[in-house]
């Protein structure tokens, strides 16, 4: 299904589609895991040097930050474009000839197909120069999966030299028709969390329990009353998870264990609501091996921070994509409770988007989700990126 309309940048984007397909099924075929992207890289950086594109030396080892000069009338204001490049440590099952040939490392959540539509993008910004002012900064990052590559790019000082006036990023989604762009202002995605409680007890034999002191049990108190913490301490309006999702315990079934840790995550919007969770799971995990006579320790880790969109960025991609495919295929965004490190950007640019761009097409067939073995990116879609990315820089510079 094809929306788009008949423009400039449409049949730039069209005639584009096939080098980032055959840069997408590259990469795809040789995924790399977060801070690990080596070969990426040298995609990355071959392509854009091939294109004359001004790459910063800034000394990572992985990702790469370019720069693109329009040299339109007019000062121009410098416009940042990102794009992650790490897979997931999962089969690929997706059966294309361009499947996984790394074993146990996969693209099932589509960023090969964002590296390869921002290097598209990169390639049609370069025939345009004189069509924008301003700067392009192009961002290829390493390690979103793990929320340690932006801090990696910003400690390398990516947000620097120029500095952004506007930095925007795209992700693809079955969520959304292919044809869709999905665009909200606010949080629209979640802090994201996570918890480690270790419960230290005393090993007996499972037929004398009062000679020790079960370590398990005071697991189990905790993970119940953990599940109770969002419905009983935190408002129903407010978007919150609080979830148990490791037990490793016991080594036999007639010795009472010593030793039990629990694992989970924590997703909200709200910064408030965010210490009010940590505060509770802390209170929890002391209280429940104060129960059973066990000691405690409590790993608690910040990840990402919540994504929160600011209503000019979102006007402006709005405005953009709706040359693209008509305002009726620019849907409201769903917020979701998943986590993104595009908010460790947020500090650092004033005006910053992230947004969505539709890849299901539920009339052909069953619709894999991200972050499953059988997710492959539509091809399609890539044009979508592409357009979007050059329409926006020519809105705010042409």
């Amino acid at each position: 299904m094809n929306t788009l309309l008949d423009t400039r940048t449409t049949q730039l984007a069209l005639e584009l589609t096939p080098y980032a397909v055959e840069l997408r099924h590259k990469i795809h075929e040789q995924p790399e895991l977060g801070m690990k992207e080596v070969n990426t890289t040298q995609i990355v950086k071959r392509e854009l040097e091939a294109m004359g594109v001004e790459i910063l030396d800034l000394g990572m080892e992985v990702g790469c930050v370019a720069l693109i000069h329009g040299t339109g009338q007019g000062q121009g204001k410098v416009i940042g474009l990102r794009a992650d490049m790490d897979a997931l440590p999962m089969q690929d099952l997706c059966g294309k000839p361009w499947a996984s040939k790394v074993e146990g490392t996969a693209h099932t959540c589509g960023h090969d197909a964002h590296t390869a539509a921002l290097l598209a993008a990169a390639k049609g910004l370069m025939t345009l120069r004189d069509s924008f002012s301003g700067t392009v900064k192009l961002l290829f990052q390493p390690a979103e999966e793990t929320f340690a590559g932006a801090k990696y790019m910003i400690s390398h000082g990516a947000m620097e030299n120029p500095a952004m006036d506007m930095l925007t990023a795209l992700h693809g989604t079955p969520a959304y028709h292919l044809g869709q762009y999905a665009v909200a202002s606010g949080k629209i995605m979640a802090s994201a969390d996570e918890y480690h409680i270790t419960f230290l007890g005393k090993s007996a034999h499972a037929s004398r329990p009062v000679e020790g002191r079960n370590a398990l049990l005071a697991a189990a108190h905790a993970i119940i009353a953990l599940q109770e913490i969002v419905p009983n301490e935190v408002k129903s309006i407010e978007e919150a998870v609080v979830n148990t999702c490791v037990l490793e315990s016991g080594m036999a079934s007639n010795i009472v264990p010593d030793r039990a840790v629990i694992s989970g995550t924590v997703r909200c919007m709200d910064p408030e609501v965010r210490k009010t969770l940590e505060a509770a799971i802390r209170r929890i995990a002391e209280a429940s091996a104060a129960l059973c006579a066990c000691g405690v320790e409590i790993d608690y880790l910040h990840g990402t921070d919540a994504v929160i969109n600011d209503e000019e960025t979102v006007n402006t991609i709005t405005a953009a994509v709706s040359k693209l495919v008509g305002r009726e295929n620019v849907v409201r965004l769903k917020s979701l409770l998943g986590g993104e490190d595009f908010s460790f950007y947020r500090p650092y640019v004033e005006h910053i988007a992230f947004y969505r761009v539709g890849t299901g097409t539920p009339e052909e067939g069953p619709v894999y989700q991200l972050h499953n073995a059988h997710y492959d990116t539509n091809d399609e879609m890539l044009a979508y990126c592409i357009a979007a990315h050059i329409q926006s820089v020519l809105d705010v510079n042409g």
